[in-house]
Formats: structure tokens, sequence, C-alpha cells
């Protein structure tokens, strides 16, 4: 009876995750639509300001409700040439800081209003069914989403206190104290899933049941950060050494803050003061102690963007290489499809960058035609099979964005 109770609690575990992971997905795609093109202009704004590209960065990854999201657009970016480095690395100190959201809103599970919320997507699916107005069936996806999300967590939870309620899974849930073993399974955990906030949702599932005690917790958080770099150095495969490096960065500044902190947890006074300045019950605790490893780490390492930037261009090295005329896309990155308002707007670029090669080539047949000059011929041809690539790679990926739109805005410039 008892395995068939396993069984039964992995099943409703498992069911619970995809619907919270749905939630996730369903409110960061309904808060891209809304925002549409202020996320490309967001981006656009970078300067070399430290503090701007750590605030786009974190206000990107809130509203999109993926840090691996944001760093694979930033890889994207790179890879085109929109971002340099250094820039790129403020925005991921930035994303780092931002997927932490989610994981404050998922602790507000212990709380009655979970219930609430949840019983919120009702009220969001009504809207969609009798709502023509397109603002306000956005703001209804968005509590749809919201409310799956705790819709997701009640049905985890659920399945997790029949867990607590067998001695032989508590026992074994205790025991794994080895700090470095939590640490790799938050790091696998994540690797697989490709989410921190689903690791970090069942984390904090775990800790509301009792499974996990609030030093172990912390460990698996700081595998959760190395985890969910994985993402980003599979994205980094294939483009240019630049956005390799990118994706190193995101690497090297978890690796450096994990290191941080398992230095500061190995001194037992100052682990006992950061398990007392975190407030709230054991939920709040993990999701605030996420929040402040990423807030440390960004302020440890800011200071030291180009130290950093540096230090990867020497671990991986590689020129920069530019042939005009290579048949290959400037703006458009099949990396950025996971944020189509943004992949829309690269779109938009290219389209106008094709078109100013299209221009110079009509300039430079002029020229030739009045001056009887064909000294430009090979240069022309090779510019006008550029200009016939681009034209069909920019169909293709329109038809690719047109498959995620949510947005009748966007819906309408495609």
């Amino acid at each position: 009876m008892e395995v068939w109770t396993i069984i039964k609690n992995i099943l409703m575990l498992l069911a619970g995750l995809g619907v919270f992971m749905y939630g996730m997905k369903h409110m960061g795609d309904s808060l891209q639509a809304g925002s549409g093109e202020k996320l490309r202009y967001v981006f656009s704004k970078i300067t070399g300001s430290r503090m701007r590209g750590i605030a786009t960065g974190a206000a990107v990854t809130a509203v999109i409700q993926s840090s691996s999201a944001t760093t694979v657009m930033v890889v994207g970016f790179v890879n085109a040439g929109i971002l340099t480095l250094t820039q790129a690395t403020s925005v991921i100190m930035g994303a780092n800081i931002g997927t932490t959201v989610t994981g404050l809103i998922i602790s507000l599970k212990s709380l009655p209003i979970a219930q609430i919320f949840a019983a919120l997507s009702c009220i969001g699916i009504f809207i969609i069914i009798f709502s023509k107005n397109a603002r306000l069936r956005i703001i209804a996806n968005v509590i749809i989403g919201l409310g799956f999300i705790f819709v997701g967590l009640i049905i985890m939870g659920s399945a997790m206190k029949d867990f607590s309620a067998l001695p032989a899974v508590k026992e074994m849930f205790i025991n794994t104290t080895n700090p470095i073993l939590l640490l790799l399974i938050g790091a696998l955990l994540t690797a697989i899933i490709q989410s921190s906030s689903a690791t970090t949702g069942i984390l904090i599932t775990l800790a509301g049941v009792g499974l996990i005690e609030l030093d172990s917790a912390l460990y698996v958080i700081l595998g959760v950060n190395i985890g969910t770099c994985i993402t980003a150095m599979l994205a980094a495969i294939g483009t240019v050494t630049a956005a390799k490096r990118a994706a190193v960065v995101h690497l090297l500044f978890n690796l450096i803050g994990t290191f941080v902190f398992l230095m500061l947890f190995i001194i037992p006074s100052i682990n006992r003061a950061i398990v007392f300045i975190l407030p709230g019950n054991i939920e709040f605790k993990i999701a605030i102690f996420h929040l402040l490893f990423n807030i440390s780490t960004t302020l440890l390492l800011a200071p030291f963007i180009g130290i950093l930037v540096r230090f990867v261009e020497k671990i991986v090295p590689g020129k920069l290489i530019i042939d005009t005329h290579a048949l290959t896309t400037k703006y458009i990155d099949d990396r950025l499809l996971a944020t189509p308002s943004i992949a829309l707007g690269e779109c938009k670029e290219e389209i106008i960058y094709m078109a100013g090669l299209a221009y110079d080539n009509f300039a430079t047949s002029i020229k030739a035609i009045i001056s009887f000059d064909l000294s430009e011929r090979e240069a022309f041809d090779k510019q006008e099979n550029l200009i016939n690539y681009l034209n069909k790679e920019i169909t293709k990926y329109l038809v690719k964005i047109s498959g995620s739109i949510a947005s009748t805005y966007e819906e309408a410039i495609i």
C-alpha cells in the first residue's frame, strides 16, 4: 500500500509541477504581449552604465519570468553584435536578481491568499470568454498564469504533505545534509528542468511540509544558481566567440557567488547570522536568501566587470572576423524566439539592414551604367546573393514568430 501511495504522490507531484510551469510560461508570455516593443526599447537604451544594464536585466527578467530566457536573449544580442560583452555582463547580473521575483511570489503559497490567487484564474478565463478588449484580455491572461502557478503549488504541496507522512521518505529527505550533495542536487535538477524558478518552487514546497530544513535548503539554492547557467551554455554552441564569452560570464558569476557563500557558511557564527537575519517563515526565508545571494554577488562583482570581461577573453580566446558578404543574418537569431516581442523588433532591424544593402546595390548599378565601369561586379553579385538570402531568412523567421505571438498589435505588424 505504501508503494502505491508513493507512486500516486509522484504522479501528483509531476502534475502539479506541470501546472506550475505552464502558469509561469503563460504569465510570462502574457506580460511580454503587454510589454510589446517596450522590451526591445529597454535593451536599446543600454549604454556603458553598469547600473542601467543591471536594472535592465532585472526588469526584463521580472517581466518574462525567466533568467534563462533573458540570458539566452543576451547571448543572441552579443552574437548579433548588438551588445558588447561588458554590456551583456551587467544585464546578466541584473537577470540573476530579476529571477528571484518568482521565488518571492511562490513563497506566498503559505499564506491564506494562495487559494484566492488560485481562484482568480477562473475569473481570468471568464474575461477571456466574454471580453473583446485586447488590453483586458492580456491582463486576464496574466491573472490566469498567476492562478495556475498557485494551483500547481497547491497540488505539489498536497503530494508532498502525503510524502512527509511516510517515515521512510521523511527520514531520507531529512538525513540528506551533505552540503556538496545538496548543491549538486540543486544544480542537476535545475539543469534538467531548465528553470531555476521551478526548482525553487519545489524546494519551497518541500520546506513548507517539513521535508527539508532551512540550512539544507540554502545549499540547494546555491546549486540552483549554477544549474541555471546550463541553458545559456547550450545556447552559446555554434555562436561567435563574444556570445560564448557571455555564457561563460554567466557561469563565472554564479560560481564565484557560490564559492563566497560556501566559505561564509563554513564559519558557524556567520552561518547562524545569515539564517537569523532572514525574515518570515521557512518558505519566505528561502526566497529572501535567493534574493540576498544574487544582490550580494552583484554588489561584489559589479565594480570588477572590466576585470571579469578581460579574464573571460583570455580563457575563451578568439578574434572577431567580419565578412560583410557572408551569407548570415545580422540581427535575427533563433535564440530570441523565446521572447517574440524582442524577436519581432530584431526582424524589423534586419529588414532595414536588407533595405540598406539593396539601396547600396541600386546605387552601384546606376553608377556602373553611367560610367560603363564593371569593376565592382564581383562585390555587387556577392551583395545581391546576401540580399536574396536575407529575404528568405526573414520570411522564415516571421513564420516562426507568428506561431507564438499573443498580441493582436504584433500580429498586425507581421
